[in-house]
């Protein structure tokens, strides 16, 4: 089914609000406008962004190298998923470090940290540049002209899946750290799967030393965070404000399609 992925997504995402909605998590201490943006992202990317540049990058091959398509359609199903997990992956971690660092990117990226709370609507929540120019979605299409378009739809339907659940309002993981025995499981896990409670200190409005995080930026595998020096363990110490710090509270139509649509708001550099 060319779309599972999105289905399945998309029906994990609406049980998952009608769990947190049940609970009083899912619009507890968010502005009246976030909900907004958290669902017009959603749409846009899903519907217009994601499809147009995999598509695009299909052409763009076919355009460029002919004689390619479909040169990988034999790989073995499980090899196949792992060249496009790994590569995907590592891109995104270094896309995701750099749109903290790099003062052009942050403006690119600040949307998905103006939630005030953690929910399964956040997963989605993004400025339409930071879609545009996602690494990884560019080489989904590139293996999808190579011939491994199973392995893409599985290999995403892994990653939309894990980014609902790690932004979810409930932190799943803390039976982790509260059970002795579970322990030594989740010393391993938390170093090689992104998990709430690391995420959860990724969007922080300030870090344990008072700075705005620069920590915990996979999308998947921890790993990288391991492996780059990046990584923190709040094990089940969770934040207790989310956000970044002077919020220049720009309209939610400015935090989706800036800078197409502009404020009177002074934009900031970094946090």
């Amino acid at each position: 089914m060319a779309h599972m992925d999105v289905l399945v997504v998309s029906g994990l995402l609406i049980a998952l609000a009608a769990l947190e909605l049940l609970a009083g998590r899912l619009l507890t201490r968010r502005q009246p406008d976030e909900l907004i943006v958290d669902v017009v992202s959603l749409a846009q990317f899903v519907l217009l962004i994601k499809p147009a540049i995999i598509a695009s990058a299909a052409l763009l091959l076919g355009a460029l190298m002919p004689n390619q398509a479909g040169t990988l359609s034999a790989t073995p199903l499980w090899l196949a998923v792992l060249l496009v997990i790994l590569p995907a992956d590592f891109l995104h971690y270094w896309y995701h470090r750099l749109g903290h660092t790099l003062p052009v990117m942050w403006r690119m990226h600040r949307t998905h940290h103006t939630a005030t709370a953690m929910s399964i609507s956040v997963a989605y929540r993004e400025n339409w540049r930071w879609f545009l120019f996602m690494p990884d979605i560019w080489y989904a299409g590139i293996m999808v002209y190579l011939g491994l378009g199973e392995a893409v739809l599985i290999s995403h339907l892994i990653f939309g899946c894990a980014n609902v659940l790690i932004h979810s309002a409930f932190a799943w993981d803390r039976v982790l750290y509260r059970k002795r025995w579970l322990a030594p499981l989740a010393w391993v896990l938390e170093r090689v799967v992104q998990l709430p409670s690391t995420h959860r200190a990724h969007h922080a409005e300030l870090d344990e030393h008072g700075n705005p995080p620069h920590h915990n930026f996979a999308q998947l595998l921890f790993i990288w965070d391991t492996v780059f020096g990046t990584a923190r363990f709040p094990r089940d110490r969770y934040p207790t404000r989310y956000g970044i710090p002077k919020d220049p509270g720009d309209p939610w139509y400015v935090q989706l399609w800036w800078p197409l649509l502009r404020s009177d708001k002074h934009d900031s550099d970094y946090h």
